[in-house]
């Protein structure tokens, strides 16, 4: 009746089990409507913010998980993407964003396999 502590899912897990799953589905949009990311990529430089708090999960929720490893360099990079994006500000991220957006389509799919990549390792490791 009483589970063990290694086979116990927690709220934690399934939070970034949650959030792996997003990320794989981000991909699919990148590499199915390379047009849809482009917009994508205009409100995740507005959420600047939403980078540390995707840090702070992974941070916190690293121990419970299965390869925490592989989660706290997920928060790692999580938290470098926000604070790049947070200290070069909005006047040199702009033209940075403006260039990636005239990129062909076929990197806007190579970046989704990426992204789907480690959107099934987080869930995985999870």
């Amino acid at each position: 009746m009483s589970q063990s502590f290694s086979n116990k899912v927690t709220q934690m897990q399934i939070l970034i089990k949650s959030l792996g799953i997003v990320l794989a589905l981000i991909a699919v949009v990148y590499m199915l409507r390379p047009d849809m990311a482009k917009r994508l990529m205009l409100f995740f430089q507005k959420g600047r913010r939403i980078y540390f708090a995707l840090a702070a999960v992974f941070f916190i929720g690293a121990r419970d998980c299965r390869y925490p490893l592989v989660i706290f360099i997920c928060g790692i990079v999580f938290m470098l993407e926000g604070f790049l994006i947070f200290s070069f500000g909005p006047k040199r991220t702009s033209p940075i964003l403006e260039w990636s957006r005239e990129q062909s389509e076929g990197l806007f799919q190579f970046v989704g396999l990426i992204l789907g990549a480690v959107g099934v390792a987080t869930f995985l490791s999870a």
